[in-house]
């Protein structure tokens, strides 16, 4: 008992491990959204016209701190959920590259609406970079045969199949909210792109089925030695028994 305690307890440690470790960096990114909104707003220190200024020179700093920077709370709310959640499942799916993933949509995103956004604007919030993770998971998703990658395309689709319309700036609520479409557009464009980049990154097709594999995956073998060994600690913990056995007529004497 002692064993399959200790063989539990390993099992949920390592789990919760492989949580942290792949929200962790995500969440640094979000404490400092929140951090850079309320000490603007604290301190009216009128940090947004440090967002990206399309065609500026000096407008060449927001690439880079354009995701940190939100118009109000509204804004800010809006981009923390599906940031959190679609870098998590980046850094999950895609460890060895997720940092060149995610700087990778970053800087393009913001390299293109500083080449071909809309001039005399300023571009502000992490959305671009959302729609860009976004778009590279599905994308990734349905490029590749490996189900649990689908699965997360689908799931994001079913949440966040409505942001389609932010790419577009026909749409009156884009134009009454002052939602930078730009940013939406290059994002999700430079989502696209990393995808196929990457497309030999991370998971891969699933093995077929009904096709006679040469070898068992690593996490098999481990957990069928991990059972042997409980079982040969149970059996070095039980204590033996012996029968004595005498035939009847030896008994009797």
């Amino acid at each position: 008992m002692v064993g399959l305690a200790t063989f539990q307890n390993k099992t949920m440690l390592k789990f919760i491990t492989q949580i942290v470790d792949d929200i962790l960096w995500p969440s640094v990114f979000v404490v400092f959204f929140w951090l850079t909104f309320f000490m603007n707003e604290a301190y009216l220190l009128h940090l947004n016209n440090f967002g990206v200024r399309p065609g500026e020179t000096e407008g060449l700093l927001g690439i880079v701190t354009m995701p940190f920077l939100h118009g109000d709370f509204t804004h800010l709310f809006s981009n923390t959920i599906p940031f959190l959640v679609s870098a998590s499942f980046i850094f999950h799916f895609f460890k060895n590259k997720s940092w060149r993933i995610f700087i990778g949509i970053w800087l393009i995103s913001g390299l293109g609406i500083w080449l071909l956004g809309e001039e005399r604007t300023i571009h502000i919030g992490a959305s671009g970079l959302v729609y860009g993770m976004v778009a590279f998971l599905m994308t990734s998703g349905f490029i590749r045969k490996n189900k649990h990658l689908t699965a997360v395309a689908f799931i994001l689709v079913f949440m966040y199949g409505s942001m389609i319309w932010g790419l577009f700036p026909q749409y009156s609520w884009v134009k009454e909210m002052n939602i930078s479409w730009e940013g939406h557009l290059f994002g999700a464009l430079s989502g696209i792109g990393i995808a196929f980049m990457y497309r030999k990154v991370g998971p891969q097709d699933d093995p077929d089925p009904f096709e006679e594999e040469d070898e068992l995956p690593q996490w098999w073998i481990d957990m069928e030695n991990e059972k042997k060994a409980l079982e040969e600690l149970k059996r070095q913990q039980s204590p033996t028994v012996h029968f004595t056995y005498k035939p009847k007529d030896q008994a009797d004497k």
